[in-house]
């Protein structure tokens, strides 16, 4: 039978009663003064043209993070994550879930075309030398020290003196369930700890592995942060000089150890160029150098284009005493805006120019007319340019993808005096109407949680995913997907992510609910779809769970696919109103056959059955009287147009026609009344044309068989 929700519209409605602070979800948040699900489809198109802005902008933030995809600095960008996840991109996500079927315990061998790379270009320290001393002592050590400086390479380098191969060990929870059997004898392993909750008894994993290592004559290095310790079995971790390791990694991929003296590159200042530059950083300009020569192209060409030249040079600006307010101002704009309209940038610029302004004496910095006449200057500075927009949106600002992470963050160091005017005037653009500002602001404030991550929660994560509009909710989700895109701090978005999912309230489980959907999820599938579950079951609320449906769709891919299929289908078989609710609500995402970017069909990767319950149960709730999921809404319209579309496409796709004559077969018994709107939609196919006369026959004798 169909179920009737909740009568009542109060604030039990749109919380559960162990919710703290704001119960309700006002209507404001979703098409002020219009019926929300009239316009379902108006909506969903809006959603998809959003998600390719955002997915667009962060793209081209994590394309610069060199971890982004698990990178070492000896071995460039792989397809293995670093906590062995899978990233898929598939042209509309970037996809990156652990796969929800892995052992606790896995292996991943470094091929030796890497190993290959890192003989050649390792340069040796102290610590490597100490590390490699130690190995032959002690069958697990504990290299301690910053992300990014090199740790694994050192680990690997160091094991490489005592092993045959190197292989990653993966342990998805504890290092206790790592047996001799998943070891090799003669092999060195790495095991990342950084910010997993397994160091909080690190003797205890350590006294295992030793022995299990010891059993199998095999070695492990586990790479940490700097603070975590191991008494007699620590080794700090020395970065190697950035310039050291070009000068080897050039030898190297020339073949030619004389390479850096023929090149005469010491003239070109290299090691000041790298003085704050990293292992990765000082190994990707070697590359680059190595490129020019082979193909005859000028150095100077490599190195004037080269990230660190430009941020080296932003920051002896940020330093020098000329620079004015304004100017200031309009580099954070254009940390923030990049790639929007110069109007945009430089009325932010002077936004926040003003804000700095207040309490200042008067003369003491030029009228804001002036710095318009200065723009030119800034726009030509290195780093920085313009291309003209297309269809009449005027120049648009551009920072060299190089500084696109790193250009905010620099100005957030080295200007203490302006954070106290930075936040409130994030928050202001955060608050404007235009979703791109609103996207490149949250991401913003994502790069700044790297640089302190308990005060950017606190300024902003916080409030936002409390407050009761949906646009502040998405500005904290795409500020954690952001802030997930550093390996340093992923740990801690999750975490945070899953108190506001267990434990919070309905503001911050709607926030968790659309920031599930990142497609920078670290999470694993199974997780994931637990955690919307969880949610689902614990709201009476519209709008969160259509924040649920929606992530569901976003995290929709070839990998997940069957996953999520099957996990709707549990929830259509629901008693409760609200989860079948969420099933439906994310049945109208993912059933167009005309589909968006590359999503997969889903009777591709769902079972018959799984399909046939989403679709009955989803279409039981377009006959309740509910004016949002019921008979009067545009949920309700918009389902039946997908059935239709499916009916229509019974020649063309063969894999619907299982699932369609399921869906008509139903037992009429078990719900007359969606039996007899059956007869009158099939009718009103046929006449429509939609399906043909053979089709309807067929359709209408499954139908009164059931």
């Amino acid at each position: 039978m169909s179920e009737t929700p909740p009568e009542d519209e109060g604030p039990a409605e749109h919380g559960d009663s162990e919710d703290k602070g704001s119960q309700t979800a006002p209507e404001t948040d979703h098409d002020e003064g219009r019926n929300g699900d009239v316009l379902i489809a108006e909506r969903l198109q809006q959603e998809e043209r959003n998600a390719e802005l955002r997915l667009a902008d962060l793209r081209k933030l994590n394309a610069e993070r060199t971890a982004a995809a698990g990178r070492d600095w000896f071995e460039g960008r792989t397809n293995h994550a670093s906590d062995s996840g899978v990233i898929n991109d598939a042209a509309r996500d970037i996809n990156f879930f652990a796969s929800p079927d892995a052992p606790p315990v896995r292996t991943a061998p470094v091929s030796h075309s890497e190993l290959r790379l890192l003989q050649g270009c390792v340069v040796e320290t102290e610590s490597q030398i100490r590390l490699a001393k130690l190995l032959g002592d002690h069958p697990v050590l504990l290299l301690r020290g910053s992300p990014g400086t090199g740790r694994t390479t050192t680990a690997l380098a160091a094991l490489l003196d005592f092993s045959k191969a190197c292989h990653r060990l993966i342990v998805k929870d504890d290092p206790c369930q790592v047996s001799s059997a998943h070891l090799e004898p003669g092999v060195g392993y790495v095991l990342r700890a950084d910010q997993k909750t397994w160091t909080s008894h690190l003797d205890d994993a350590v006294d295992h592995l030793s022995a299990v290592a010891a059993r199998s004559g095999s070695r492990i290095v586990i790479v940490a942060g700097p603070d975590l310790d191991l008494p007699h079995r620590a080794v700090d971790h020395e970065q190697p000089a950035a310039d050291e390791v070009c000068r080897k990694a050039l030898a190297y991929l020339l073949d030619d150890p004389a390479a850096w003296q023929v090149h005469k590159l010491d003239e070109h200042g290299i090691a000041d160029r790298l003085s704050e530059g990293r292992p990765a950083e000082a190994y990707q300009l070697a590359d680059r150098l190595a490129d020019a020569v082979r193909h005859r192209q000028p150095l100077d060409d490599v190195l004037v284009a080269q990230p660190l030249t430009a941020r080296r040079r932003f920051r002896e600006h940020l330093k020098c005493d000329t620079t004015t307010r304004t100017g200031l101002c309009f580099l954070a704009s254009s940390a923030v805006l990049h790639g929007l309209s110069e109007t945009t940038v430089t009325d932010a610029a002077f936004a926040l120019a003003r804000a700095t302004l207040e309490g200042t004496k008067a003369g003491e910095e030029p009228d804001d007319a002036l710095v318009r006449e200065r723009i030119a200057n800034w726009l030509s500075y290195p780093g920085i340019s313009t291309a003209e927009g297309r269809h009449g949106k005027g120049r648009r600002v551009q920072l060299k993808g190089g500084l696109i992470p790193f250009l905010l963050p620099m100005i957030w160091e080295e200007l203490p005096a302006i954070r106290e005017h930075l936040y409130p005037w994030l928050r202001h653009l955060g608050s404007k109407a235009d979703e791109h500002i609103r996207i490149k602001v949250a991401h913003a404030v994502g790069l700044l949680a790297v640089c302190d991550f308990e005060l950017i929660e606190a300024e902003f994560l916080q409030p936002w995913s409390r407050d009761s509009k949906v646009g502040s909710k998405q500005l904290a989700a795409w500020t954690m997907e952001a802030a997930a895109g550093d390996p340093a701090i992923r740990d801690r978005v999750q975490a945070l992510l899953h108190s506001w999912a267990a434990y919070g309230n309905y503001e911050q489980r709607t926030t968790a609910a659309i920031a599930y959907g990142s497609p920078t999820s670290t999470r694993q599938i199974g997780e994931t779809l637990a955690s919307f579950s969880q949610i689902t079951r614990a709201t009476r609320n519209y709008w969160l769970c259509d924040a649920v449906a929606r992530s569901i769709s976003d995290i929709y891919t070839a990998e997940t696919a069957s996953h999520i299929i099957a996990e709707l289908a549990d929830w259509a078989r629901h008693d409760t109103y609200w989860v079948r609710l969420a099933a439906a609500l994310a049945l109208v995402r993912l059933s167009p056959l005309r589909r968006y970017g590359t999503r997969p069909p889903l009777a591709d990767h769902g079972t018959s059955e799984d399909l046939c319950t989403i679709w009955v149960r989803s279409l039981e709730l377009s006959l309740i009287p509910d004016n949002r999921a019921g008979r009067r809404s545009g949920l309700a319209g918009r389902l039946w147009e997908l059935l239709a579309e499916w009916a229509a496409a019974w020649d063309e796709q063969p894999a619907l026609r299982p699932v369609i004559e399921g869906v008509f077969s139903i037992d009429r018994t078990h719900n007359p009344r969606l039996h007899r709107t059956f007869q009158l939609y099939l009718l009103l196919w046929e006449r429509k044309r939609t399906i043909t006369t053979a089709h309807f026959h067929h359709l209408a004798r499954l139908l009164k068989k059931g």
